[in-house]
């Protein structure tokens, strides 16, 4: 009997990591094909997205936020690579999602390594994010990657100076692991 609990139990989180690998999947492919009503779809009602300290709230304030986002790239391609949940009851996950993207911002092309933060909320039958945060590891002009590694500034726009990256060196285990 408590070998079919432990069985169904571990199903049921591998169902949720599906479903949860399923909407991180969907999500950058609709970000990547500018499907502003399924990224939309993508949140609770009330989900925010943060990155860089600036919250957006709400699906009226996502939608200014992503179709901003939208047309300052001539073209994306987002890619999930890794998810792990954190955290699971019956309706809400804490997840981190890793990733890399390239950007065409302009004229240049941007190669990006990110971390989200997500909390995943099961609304209306099916897993959306309620909050997601972005946390860069680098974001470079892909001719410049080599040279923008060298430092913790590998946050390169081109049109500002460039800054930190977040991670990892704010990571506490960056410096304790001695």
């Amino acid at each position: 009997m408590a070998s079919d609990l432990l069985s169904a139990e571990a199903l049921r989180r591998m169902v949720i990591q599906s479903e949860i690998t399923q909407l991180g999947a969907e999500y950058s492919i609709a970000v990547d094909d500018h499907d502003i009503e399924f990224v939309l779809d993508c949140f609770t009602a009330d989900g925010s997205f943060e990155r860089a300290g600036a919250v957006h709230a709400g699906r009226d304030t996502l939608r200014g936020f992503y179709v901003a986002m939208m047309d300052r790239y001539r073209f994306t391609r987002h890619v999930p690579e890794t998810l792990v949940i954190r955290d699971l009851d019956d309706t809400e996950a804490l997840t981190l999602t890793t990733g890399s993207a390239e950007l065409l911002y302009g004229d240049t092309l941007m190669r990006a390594a990110y971390r989200y933060f997500d909390v995943c909320r099961l609304d209306d039958g099916r897993w959306r994010y309620a909050r997601r945060k972005l946390d860069f590891l680098y974001v470079v002009p892909a001719e410049a990657m080599s040279a923008s590694m060298v430092d913790r500034n590998r946050i390169r726009w081109p049109d500002a100076p460039p800054a930190p990256a977040d991670f990892p060196e704010s990571l506490r285990t960056w410096e304790t692991y001695r």
